[in-house]
């Protein structure tokens, strides 16, 4: 079973998409703006950090929001696979973003936030 996506009469072919059958596993987190979570660094980027907090969800922490000042690189607070304190900041479903901040948040390990 699976959601028609289009019908070719001409060549007798119908598309389907099982994909579009799961539930999106973003919808979870739309009401959850404002709370702290944990997760792990999956990628650095010249602006921020990747942070995935489930399974499918991973969110950005922009430099502006590792601490009261700007970080100019992300690895000087982080590094990939390190586990930060983050919280959800915003839930945009439209164009599937997830904005995470690590500020004012207590952080474990070497590296203060």
């Amino acid at each position: 079973m699976g959601e028609i996506i289009d019908v070719d009469t001409r060549r007798g072919q119908v598309q389907l998409s099982l994909k579009a059958l799961q539930e999106d596993p973003l919808l979870s987190f739309a009401d959850q703006a404002g709370r702290v979570t944990t997760g792990r660094v999956t990628k650095l980027i010249p602006f921020g950090a990747f942070v995935r907090i489930a399974d499918g969800i991973e969110g950005l922490v922009h430099n502006t929001q590792f601490g009261d000042e700007p970080v100019e690189d992300p690895g000087q607070i982080v590094s990939e696979g390190d586990e930060i304190t983050v919280r959800i900041v915003e839930v945009d479903l439209v164009r599937r973003r997830l904005t995470l901040s690590a500020r004012n948040l207590p952080q474990s390990g070497k590296r203060s936030i």
